[in-house]
């Protein structure tokens, strides 16, 4: 394939035909037929088009005339396009809305690109295009403390349009809709209405994106159960006794499932949620069941079986949500530990095969669910939560593995997830690398698994605005400093990590992250023993190159200095917690007034850190669940300042 200059995804197929021509502004649509003119209407060919065009051409040819040639290729994949220039014009072909739709954000980009280098004369060139995954899509936590603002969603659903997403969740596990029976249990929430999930079901389906309802549902209802009026439905009321010594009790987590009021407390939920959303899915979620079984359901559970156990309710939670007409998502992680309940999967419920850990492959349970006739989709992750600027290395190999073996094994589609467990505290910027990674290993998986430069460009160009060149590169370094601890911590950062932990001694933090170990280890980690080996000058070195390097930015969106701030506040967060590491471990702190002399600086560091946080959060968010979010870096200053006056 002739290489596709500005163009991401790259397409499965781009041609140089030879010569060239300069466009004009003045366009002229030809179609045949009532369908095709139709097409034009709902699509907004036309308008498109021309605003597409609008500066691509020289003064002196502005009276000329393009012709632009509308076809109607009713054979061609359901989101396949056909774009042509030639000498006799543009011609954009396609089967379907969601096609023309397609062929023009191609066309749009390569116009931007053609503006920015002052082209008027255009290449000759064919690209017919489809995507490999039918579904492909990005799932945004607002379950955790951040919720984000109308113009924030709006702004996102506008992003993954540009780069072809047709599928978007908003996962929700705490009081993230106003739901009107419950209100007055979190008078602290500041959730989405019903109101605001029409009018964003609309923009998207405006942009040929559905939004799809997310509603946790069995595990993962910690905010709910946390309630008095809501213990009682828990399956460890009192928090669950760990399966191994530990000085704490879990808290509860996980709804019982054998209690009805379980069943009708979701039923509620679903009930008030689903109707306010065009899209035909549901996503249930049930993922991470902790404790399941061994609680108030254990009598039933040794009786028939956890597997069993769980799939009784998920029954239940299918049946709701066919009585709204739609059919059900969720998630496969159980399915994985107990497949001999995959049987009772029915035809329309789609799994979701997750995995954020890039060592673990995707290929086994691929293969599994395949041979099962299950249908089911890839989820991969951003690797942003818990870890400040993500893990870019760990992100890449991770959605690679996803797209690679879900292609492979059948998968219908693809969903990259961005969570916000510890904190939330990344910015939205630092997931933007993984958001476009993930468009475009799942629009075309090998045309794009490998091209680490044109993915950067984008991100530089058509994300951030930046007319350096260097943003996307930046934000790809910022997730790659976790290199420098040489941790074992898993699924996040050591320096975010110890953030959230606080201040304390050397042994202190060893013992308590041998323990968080252990219990990561009940819930699908390695068991590696903490181990790190931090290399504190190396990462000063690095500190200051990506602040130089943030500084020669040349962003020109309309948040421009609010994006400059975030990623600025971040390297500020990284820095504290590499120094917070260095007064722990002693490093080159020589007597106490060198250790207290460095605190002050911690101090000072973390009280600015923490007020542009919390500024640059309302920016583009709603305020419930901040101060959640900042708890820890409260914490820590109280525990600095009480280390100041001992």
């Amino acid at each position: 394939m002739a290489e596709c200059v500005g163009l991401y995804p790259k397409p499965r197929s781009f041609k140089l035909l030879g010569g060239s021509s300069a466009v004009s502004p003045n366009l002229k649509l030809r179609a045949s037929g009532a369908e095709a003119q139709q097409l034009i209407a709902n699509v907004k060919v036309e308008q498109r088009c021309r605003s597409a065009i609008k500066g691509c051409h020289l003064e002196e040819i502005s009276s000329a005339e393009t012709t632009v040639e509308i076809e109607l290729l009713p054979d061609l994949h359901p989101q396949g396009y056909v774009l042509e220039w030639s000498g006799e014009g543009l011609k954009i072909g396609a089967g379907t809305e969601v096609g023309m739709h397609y062929a023009l954000i191609a066309l749009e980009q390569l116009a931007k690109q053609k503006r920015a280098q002052s082209e008027s004369e255009w290449e000759h060139f064919r690209i017919e295009d489809e995507p490999e995954f039918p579904v492909r899509g990005f799932m945004l936590d607002i379950g955790r403390n951040k919720i984000p603002q109308m113009d924030t969603l709006y702004a996102l659903i506008d992003r993954l349009s540009e780069l072809k997403y047709n599928h978007l969740q908003l996962y929700m596990e705490g009081f993230c809709f106003d739901y009107a029976k419950y209100k007055d249990s979190f008078p602290e929430a500041t959730p989405l209405t019903a109101a605001e999930f029409r009018e964003l079901d609309a923009y998207a389906r405006s942009r040929y994106i559905e939004l799809t309802p997310n509603q946790n549902c069995l595990g993962h209802m910690g905010p709910w159960l946390v309630k008095p009026e809501f213990r009682d439905l828990a399956e460890h009321p009192d928090g669950m006794e760990p399966p191994l010594p530990l000085p704490f009790k879990l808290p509860p987590t996980t709804m019982n499932p054998v209690d009805d009021r379980s069943a009708a407390l979701a039923k509620d939920l679903f009930d008030e949620l689903l109707p306010n959303f065009s899209s035909e899915y549901v996503n249930l979620n049930m993922d991470e069941p902790f404790g399941l079984g061994t609680g108030r359901s254990k009598e039933r559970a040794d009786e028939i079986g956890v597997g069993e156990l769980y799939f009784d309710y998920a029954e239940q939670m299918f049946e709701v949500a066919r009585s709204h007409g739609k059919k059900a998502m969720m998630w496969g992680d159980v399915l994985a530990h107990h497949p001999q309940v995959i049987r009772r999967v029915p035809s329309d419920v789609t799994v979701l095969h997750w995995n954020y850990d890039a060592p673990v492959p995707y290929e086994p349970h691929c293969r599994k669910l395949q041979e099962s006739g299950v249908r089911y989709y890839v989820c991969p992750g951003t690797s942003s939560w818990s870890s400040i600027a993500g893990r870019t290395d760990n992100m890449l190999a991770n959605i690679a593995d996803a797209a690679r073996s879900g292609q492979a094994y059948g998968a219908e589609g693809l969903i990259v997830a961005d969570w916000g467990d510890g904190g939330h505290w990344q910015v939205s910027a630092v997931s933007y690398p993984a958001i476009a990674y993930a468009a475009g290993v799942s629009w075309q998986v090998e045309a794009n698994a490998d091209q680490m430069a044109l993915l950067e460009k984008y991100v530089s160009s058509q994300m951030l605005k930046d007319r350096s060149g260097i943003g996307g590169r930046l934000l790809m370094e910022l997730g790659r400093y976790g290199h420098l601890e040489r941790s074992t911590v898993e699924n996040g950062t050591y320096t975010a990590y110890l953030l959230g932990r606080g201040l304390s001694d050397r042994a202190t933090l060893e013992r308590d992250t041998a323990i968080r170990t252990e219990v990561l280890k009940l819930i699908g980690g390695s068991g590696t023993p903490f181990q790190v080996d931090y290399r504190y000058e190396e990462m000063e070195v690095w500190l200051r190159e990506r602040e130089e390097e943030l500084e020669r930015l040349d962003l020109q969106g309309p948040d421009a200095d609010l994006v400059r701030d975030e990623l600025r506040n971040t390297l500020r967060l990284i820095e504290q917690g590499a120094g917070l590491h260095r007064y722990i471990f002693r490093q080159d702190l020589e007597g106490a007034a060198a250790e207290s002399e460095w605190l002050e600086r911690l101090q000072k560091q973390l009280e600015t850190a923490l007020s542009e946080f919390k500024r640059l959060w309302l920016a583009r968010n709603r305020e419930g669940g901040l101060s959640a979010s900042t708890a820890a870096f409260a914490k820590l200053l109280a525990q600095y300042e009480e280390a100041l006056q001992a």
